[in-house]
């Protein structure tokens, strides 16, 4: 079963005009991009930890290294830092999961509104828009 958000949920027994179409069109839209930028920086967090994960595995277990928490920089030892710092990685690798999930189900439904509806974006070519312009074809909704 998904999961979906109210702001976003779709029924298909109304009927949208078209301006609640481009609305919902352009909403989705816009949460896809805030889903990849935050999966970026989770890319960025998760490829530093594993930076420092390699650093100091090799380093005696009792020399002290230090760890920035929330801005406040603390004395630990090796010993304390590796496990927490691998258990965050792993727990940013399970949220990027979770992530992915959302936007993938995202993206379909973008696509399925562009399907449904016709949708094309201004500056990209939509299904049979292969420049031969034939004037009779139906007319779909310009986002």
């Amino acid at each position: 079963p998904v999961v979906l958000e109210m702001s976003t949920e779709i029924k298909e027994t109304e009927t949208l005009s078209e301006q609640e179409v481009i609305n919902t069109y352009q909403m989705l839209r816009q949460e896809v991009s805030q889903l990849f930028t935050k999966l970026n920086d989770l890319e960025n967090q998760k490829a530093e930890h594993k930076l420092v994960i390699d650093a100091i595995k090799d380093l005696d277990p009792k020399r002290k290294c230090f760890r920035l928490i929330g801005g406040v920089l603390v004395e630990r030892t090796v010993q304390d830092t590796l496990p927490a710092v691998t258990e965050h990685m792993e727990k940013l690798a399970n949220v990027m999961e979770k992530l992915t999930e959302q936007r993938d189900t995202k993206i379909e439904k973008v696509e399925e509104l562009q399907k449904k509806y016709n949708i094309r974006v201004k500056g990209e070519e939509g299904p049979g828009d292969g420049g031969g312009g034939g004037g009779g074809e139906s007319q779909g909704v310009l986002a």
